[in-house]
């Protein structure tokens, strides 16, 4: 090789040493950082088997009044719309009649009496007669006869002088329920008849007041079937009259209800109490009521927005670890309770369930809890 030759190749090798020396180095991929999750960690709580449902006020007690006997009214003794009292006298029919026929049916009992008193001492005087022969046995007996006649006949005449104290009585046409009376549909002079087919008014009680709601039959089978194993418990607590987001009462209760499914709704009819002593619930109108049924100790909730569905249906849920990793537990869901779900199996009390991210996780990934 020629002088020349080795001043290039000299040349060429020192070019590269210091090309390869300028060359920056390649920078490092940045570690990927954990994802941020939000969580709750479950706690054991009371869960409250409920139901609000529309439901229609229903009066207490209604009664339509209606005269006894006839006669003629000759006084009012009310004020239309306002409250009376079981017993009070509404109207007064003309009695004149009725008083006359009370006191002839006094004096026929009393005339009775006499008859039998007089009849009573002939039959005393033939029984001590008879044995001497004064008088005779057929006497004796006609005299019996006589005693017997008049006492059936006092019956008579007491039962007439009862019915007589009756119509008398009923010519004051009394309140049968204590309430708020309506409007009256007869006024002094008109003539009425008993047992007449219109009424001469109607009272209404309002105190206490009843609300029908209709439940879905299933769903109360269901939780006394749930009450009857353990599961859950009965619960007495007051129910809630709801108009709106307004409560209106709260000191409710249960009466009963209806043992006949209605078969085009499938469903049952319960009735609510409640007390309405300023009359400001009426009959007709329509509110909800909340009931209470039943409630589950020991139990886990969980936000809807934890849980996921797979294409069979099944729910699960994420949950975080001591190493802050993404397990996935399958659950078994109850129902939902406003923004919850009631789990029955799965989880347990101090788990820590994912509710937010739950797009950018997978089981297994390491992630970091948001303070």
């Amino acid at each position: 090789m020629t002088r020349s030759s080795l001043y290039f190749a000299f040349l060429f090798v020192t070019s590269a040493l210091v090309t390869a020396c300028s060359e920056p180095a390649k920078p490092t991929a940045p570690q990927q950082q954990a994802q941020a999750v939000d969580i709750i960690e479950v706690e054991s709580t009371t869960a409250v088997f409920s139901e609000t449902i529309p439901a229609k006020a229903v009066a207490a007690k209604i009664a339509e009044v209606r005269p006894q006997v006839s006669g003629i009214i000759i006084k009012r003794n009310f004020v239309e719309g306002s409250q009376v009292k079981q017993g009070d006298t509404l109207y007064q029919i003309d009695d004149a009649l009725f008083v006359a026929n009370l006191a002839s049916a006094k004096a026929q009992l009393q005339s009775t009496q006499a008859q039998l008193k007089n009849a009573s001492a002939e039959l005393e005087r033939f029984k001590t007669l008879v044995s001497s022969k004064s008088v005779s046995q057929q006497q004796l007996d006609q005299a019996q006869a006589n005693v017997d006649s008049l006492q059936a006949e006092i019956g008579i005449r007491q039962a007439q002088l009862k019915r007589a104290q009756t119509e008398l009585e009923y010519s004051k046409v009394k309140a049968p329920i204590g309430g708020i009376i309506g409007k009256s549909k007869f006024t002094e002079g008109a003539l009425v008849t008993a047992g007449q087919a219109a009424a001469l008014t109607t009272i209404t009680q309002l105190d206490p007041i009843y609300f029908d709601a209709a439940i879905n039959s299933k769903n109360l089978l269901t939780i006394q079937k749930r009450i009857k194993s353990g599961e859950l418990l009965q619960m007495q607590a007051p129910v809630s009259l709801l108009q709106g987001e307004q409560i209106l009462r709260d000191d409710g209760h249960f009466l009963f209800n209806e043992v006949q499914v209605d078969a085009g709704t499938d469903s049952l009819i319960l009735r609510t109490e409640f007390s309405n002593p300023d009359h400001f619930l009426l009959p007709g109108l329509f509110a909800r009521v909340k009931l209470n049924f039943a409630q589950r100790k020991n139990s886990i909730m969980v936000p809807q927005k934890a849980i996921m569905f797979n294409a069979a249906g099944k729910a699960s849920v994420y949950t975080v670890n001591a190493e802050n990793k993404v397990e996935l537990k399958q659950i078994t869901l109850d129902q939902a309770f406003a923004k919850n779900w009631l789990v029955l199996e799965g989880l347990s009390a101090g788990d820590k369930v994912i509710v937010s991210g739950l797009q950018k996780i997978a089981p297994g990934v390491t992630v970091q809890v948001a303070e």
